[in-house]
């Protein structure tokens, strides 16, 4: 049994019988938007960019696209655009748990790596946790390869929100296996401002060990993301 159907179990266990999932109308939308800094999981990939999805979604199932035009992380990178492709679905029950099991493929116009994650997050309430297991499909020539692993933990509000992560990766370049680990804490704060999603995040990174690998941000960032969703 691999990890994601034992955490699957777990929380069957630990909530009792489930109820049928809620059946919802397809639904088909887009989101257009800029960040002031391209930071994930509070590693910093890239500079100030201008990004875009479109998504579509019926009863549980969900699948859409999302790329962002980002500029360069270092003096030796003009940044590029990243394409990110998911799909998925997702269960809500009556007795208010909810799963979702996703995937998703992220690939780079200025790199030839690829990179593959599946991920389960549990949600009750306000809360939520996921694990998401990764693996870098094609790394290019001189480049490591890797796989890691994502724990979170969430707590979303009306206008505040907090995630605290942990970053576990295994890299192997040039015969020698290095770490890749750290912990990520996040604070936002979102709301509607005149008629744009505004969000504001605070961050830094903690316990930071990269062994031989490029520690490729700062501890700690702010950020500003400012987005428009349309229905299509």
């Amino acid at each position: 049994m691999n990890k994601m159907t034992k955490l699957a179990a777990a929380i069957a266990l630990t909530t009792g019988a489930l109820t049928a999932p809620t059946i919802a109308m397809a639904d088909v939308s887009a989101t257009a938007g800029f960040v002031t800094d391209y930071y994930f999981r509070g590693a910093k990939l890239g500079d100030a960019g201008a990004y875009g999805s479109v998504d579509y979604s019926t009863g549980g199932f969900y699948a859409g696209a999302w790329a962002i035009d980002y500029g360069s992380n270092s003096d030796t990178d003009d940044g590029g655009v990243e394409v990110d492709l998911y799909a998925g679905y997702a269960f809500e029950f009556e007795n208010g748990l909810s799963l979702d099991l996703g995937l998703v493929q992220y690939e780079y116009t200025d790199s030839t790596d690829s990179e593959t994650e599946i991920s389960l997050t549990a949600g009750f309430g306000a809360f939520s946790v996921n694990y998401t297991d990764g693996d870098d499909n094609n790394p290019g020539t001189g480049d490591s390869d890797y796989d890691y692993s994502v724990y979170s933990v969430s707590w979303s509000g009306e206008v505040f929100g907090a995630t605290y992560g942990h970053v576990d990766s295994d890299e192997t370049s040039s015969g020698a296996n290095d770490e890749s680990d750290y912990d990520w804490i996040e604070v936002t704060a979102s709301g509607d401002v005149v008629g744009l999603d505004v969000t504001l995040a605070i961050g830094t990174t903690e316990n930071r060990d990269d062994g031989s690998t490029n520690d490729s941000g700062s501890d700690g960032y702010i950020l500003i993301d400012v987005s428009k969703s349309f229905d299509l």
